[in-house]
């Protein structure tokens, strides 16, 4: 594989991007980097706390300037994106720009499934539950999916595994 590759795993959360993307840099030999993780590491606080105290906004300015600090200072890398991260600032261009975009595309059912088998502190699902919470998910995944959909790769679940995923990004470079 390419040694100057860079890949953005999109997605609305829940998707897999975390738990796909860290078995996916380790095939392609390559550091893996999760924008929350990052972004908390990086600002002290956790998301929720920096949503509650800096407001959505803010968060939005710390993962575009995350996004630009971890594409200009690494080579080659798989990033999981928050699952908004694309829909601000023009990131999807600039990730399309810098790499190749890959989205890992689920149903409404298959997220609500998986926020609640998860079951983390998102920001954004504070206080909704049951069919408040699918609907709000519904919601959110129509006004996002016009963005995630101009990924350079866009998997559906029958391709969300490692390896799959590995071969579908290789054939996509080879024949890019």
């Amino acid at each position: 594989m390419n040694e100057n590759i860079k890949i953005f795993l999109i997605g609305f959360m829940g998707s897999g991007k975390t738990a796909y993307g860290k078995p996916l840099a380790e095939l392609l030999n390559t550091v893996f980097f999760d924008m929350d993780h990052y972004i908390e590491k990086k600002y002290c606080s956790s998301i929720a706390k920096i949503f509650t105290e800096e407001g959505e906004k803010k968060f939005r300015l710390y993962e575009r300037e995350t996004l630009c600090e971890i594409t200009e200072g690494n080579r080659s890398f798989v990033l999981a994106t928050g699952g908004g991260t694309p829909c601000h600032y023009n990131n999807i261009s600039y990730m399309n720009m810098h790499g190749t975009s890959v989205y890992l595309k689920c149903t409404v059912d298959e997220l609500y499934e998986n926020i609640l088998r998860s079951n983390p502190e998102r920001p954004l699902l504070q206080g909704k539950h049951g069919n408040e919470l699918h609907e709000y998910i519904k919601s959110l995944l129509s006004a996002r999916e016009h963005i995630y959909n101009k990924a350079k790769i866009i998997l559906t679940g029958e391709n969300h595994n490692p390896q799959k995923i590995f071969e579908i990004i290789a054939n996509a470079m080879q024949s890019g």
